[in-house]
């Protein structure tokens, strides 16, 4: 029984004089598993990983084999169960073997029962520090909980216990329960929000190489508005007090790209589709969805275009949206030469949000070392031009006239920077902005912009 042991390479014990060419028609040729070992489990089930190991005995071809074995390395991993796994594919030998067969050999390693959290992350232009405790596979059946608390150097803080149990097979899944509690704050209009609620998540993970997944959410959660100042509009004061929000969430990702923070190549989607109303006094429909592609121009040059959009849509007579569930623009991550939610006069009623959004970017990145071969900077920094543009209305019936207000009198601005990463999970951009059209009582940022996030447009 075993532990699961991740390499980002596989060992097979084929002669290493044969060339490429021999190699590939052995991997056409007919083969299939004669048996499969996992080592170095000790408190995992069988059953967890019987189910992920059946693809492997559906292989036909040495290639088929070596593709299957990534694929289970990878739904094993997704369990959250092992540290690493390595896999080697060798012959089959014994009293059982075939002429055409092979075995496969899964090296596990597996998480230590109890773990600390401590790393940190980036969201919404601020930096988040995260500490607690996680429990690993409690039972063996891959199930975990976890409790976190989440500091930001915006004041955001988040407190939120977990339990998890992962499913494994050809479509994993996950099954998780959270409740939570944060705060946050609106620094320009001196708002906090509260909120306390609980988050129940089902996710579908389809097999390696495919990046598909799909998230079913309830969402039951009570949140507090309060403006400290008088200085604030008086349409976000009117908006003070408590609302509770009870929703279904469905979200549709299909995330191609090499790497999730500055790619070089691929594609991502999300789109997200919300109803509130299922108890509660706040009740709408939400659509909103991002998409970027990502292309190589050259070896050291990388195109990226961007769209995004969303629609809110009341759905109540009595029961109203606020300020909460409503859409902003502007910021380093999304609208860059604007502030943070700055576009809107703080005098109208936009300075609540509105109802529908559309956003867009076109980027050029340069890796800084210009003809040089692969290296830590060239990895971890770019040099970029970027256009964006967008815009904020309120959605009518008329859908006609809406999209024309949304399109009309739209916000542009363009610029270059410097973009760098931290790991796989931040990036930082200092740039220097240029809003090249905008609307009176918008609050642009005319030169050097920082911003700091996971996501950006």
């Amino acid at each position: 029984m075993g532990n699961l042991y991740a390499k980002l390479y596989h060992e097979f014990n084929t002669n290493q004089k044969s060339s490429l060419q021999d190699f590939k028609l052995l991997g056409n040729q007919e083969a299939r598993v004669d048996q499969v070992q996992m080592h170095g489990y000790s408190k995992t089930k069988d059953l967890i990983l019987e189910s992920s190991i059946n693809l492997m005995f559906t292989s036909n071809s040495l290639r088929n084999i070596i593709k299957n074995a990534e694929i289970v390395r990878q739904n094993l991993m997704s369990l959250n169960c092992f540290e690493n796994i390595s896999v080697n594919i060798d012959v089959s030998n014994g009293s059982n073997s075939t002429p055409n067969g092979y075995k496969v050999i899964f090296n596990i390693k597996e998480l230590t029962f109890a773990s600390s959290i401590l790393h940190s992350v980036a969201r919404d232009n601020e930096g988040i520090v995260k500490l607690g405790f996680k429990l690993n596979n409690i039972t063996g059946h891959a199930n975990h909980f976890k409790i976190e608390s989440s500091i930001g150097n915006g004041g955001t803080q988040k407190y939120d216990a977990c339990i998890s149990k992962h499913i494994p097979g050809s479509i994993s899944s996950c099954i998780s329960g959270h409740i939570f509690k944060k705060k946050s704050y609106w620094n320009t209009v001196h708002g906090v929000f509260d909120e306390w609620g609980t988050l129940f998540d089902l996710l579908f993970l389809s097999p390696y190489k495919s990046h598909f997944s799909q998230n079913l959410q309830y969402e039951g959660v009570i949140r507090d508005i309060n403006m400290l100042s008088k200085e604030s509009p008086f349409k976000l004061r009117e908006e003070s007090g408590f609302s509770v929000k009870s929703s279904i969430k469905h979200i549709t990702t299909i995330d191609t790209r090499d790497s999730k923070v500055l790619a070089n190549e691929g594609a991502f989607f999300q789109m997200v589709m919300e109803v509130a109303g299922f108890g509660g006094d706040v009740k709408f429909l939400r659509n909103y969805f991002t998409s970027q592609f990502y292309s190589k121009i050259t070896k050291d040059v990388v195109f990226q275009g961007s769209f995004g959009g969303g629609v809110l849509t009341d759905l109540g007579t009595f029961k109203k949206v606020n300020m909460m569930d409503r859409f902003f623009l502007g910021g380093p991550m999304t609208l860059r030469g604007f502030q943070s939610r700055g576009i809107g006069n703080l005098n109208d009623n936009v300075v609540a949000g509105v109802t529908s959004y559309w956003i867009s970017a076109v980027h050029i990145y340069v890796k800084p070392l210009f003809g040089m071969e692969s290296n830590r900077i060239n990895e971890a920094i770019r040099l970029h031009l970027f256009c964006n543009a967008g815009n904020i209305s309120f959605f009518g019936k008329d859908t006609k006239s809406s999209l024309e207000r949304t399109f009309k009198d739209f916000r542009l601005s363009a610029g270059f920077g410097v973009v760098a990463r931290i790991g796989n999970s931040i990036r930082f951009e200092f740039n220097l902005c240029s809003p090249l059209q905008y609307s009176a009582g918008d609050r642009i940022v005319d030169g050097f912009q920082f911003g700091v996030g996971a996501n950006f447009i």
